[in-house]
């Protein structure tokens, strides 16, 4: 759903990677730039612009083409919440000794300060919309989850049909639980009804309300987290016999670090026989 909740800004604005800074033109952009940072939730490289021209993501491709698309650009963790929290402090993970998503790193960092807290200092409004610090995807979807209350003025937890519908799903792999499935669902309703689209639709109220002031506004969206939800209009974009699995040597696990087969040991199908997985890899285009 990410480039549907990005096309809502782009048809009321016109707005990519895991991280993304905007400086907003305003009347104050000359001394004090607002500041727009967009958060995507599992972004990879499967998008036009890097040359994947099987997803349709014109707004991502669009914004990259005026923009600064970086082809090296490291994740500083492999997990969310130690990832996050590095961006957001400027620290890396062994400082603020966040080492898995079940840590709060208020408690291990008490004295760091955020980027949201730094342009709070410096009398800008700082506002949140969805997902920024860490939270259970799809359970604190409408909740704070692990939030840094301290960093922001304003916060808004959108929550669409996406998490009511959750039981429609088709679900391959029950026994990894709800936000590690491989699973998706072709949903009814317009993007506006998801929670991207109402985490779109009140950013861009925020926008409007607070333009005339600095501010600092963080949106996150949520998808595309498993599982996969998005209407069905965008499935339809995509042909299931074009879908294709990764090509992997056959020593490939001999490849890699040992780490980086402890949780996925049945990769790339992950416990999904080859036609599952190649429905999943479909659905990570509409989500």
């Amino acid at each position: 759903m990410l480039d549907r909740g990005l096309d809502c800004f782009a048809r009321m604005l016109l707005s990519w990677t895991g991280f993304l800074f905007i400086a907003v033109t305003g009347a104050i952009a000359e001394s004090r730039p607002n500041v727009l940072f967009i958060a995507i939730d599992d972004l990879n490289t499967r998008l036009g612009c890097y040359g994947f021209e099987q997803l349709h993501s014109p707004n991502i491709d669009r914004l990259a083409s005026e923009g600064v698309r970086f082809d090296r650009a490291y994740c500083q963790f492999p997990s969310c919440g130690p990832s996050r929290t590095s961006v957001l402090t400027g620290l890396r993970p062994s400082e603020t000794g966040m080492l898995h998503n079940r840590m709060s790193f208020r408690e291990l960092a008490p004295d760091a300060v955020t980027l949201p807290q730094l342009f709070r200092q410096n009398g800008y409004h700082v506002a949140r919309v969805g997902k920024i610090f860490h939270q259970r995807v799809p359970l604190d979807i409408g909740a704070s989850g692990s939030d840094d209350p301290g960093s922001w003025d304003e916060v808004v937890n959108p929550i669409g049909r996406d998490r009511a519908d959750e039981n429609l799903m088709t679900i391959y792999t029950p026994q990894l639980g709800i936000a590690d499935t491989m699973g998706y669902l072709e949903a009814d309703g317009a993007d506006i009804e998801q929670t991207d689209g109402k985490v779109a639709t009140e950013s861009i109220r925020l926008l409007e309300e607070r333009g005339d002031s600095p501010f600092f506004l963080a949106v996150g969206f949520y998808r595309p987290h498993i599982p996969y939800i998005a209407p069905k209009t965008y499935f339809d974009l995509y042909d299931i016999e074009e879908t294709r699995l990764p090509r992997l040597p056959d020593d490939y696990r001999d490849t890699v670090p040992a780490a980086a087969l402890s949780s996925t040991p049945d990769w790339p199908n992950f416990h999904t026989t080859e036609r599952e997985a190649r429905e999943c890899i479909l659905a990570y285009g509409p989500a």
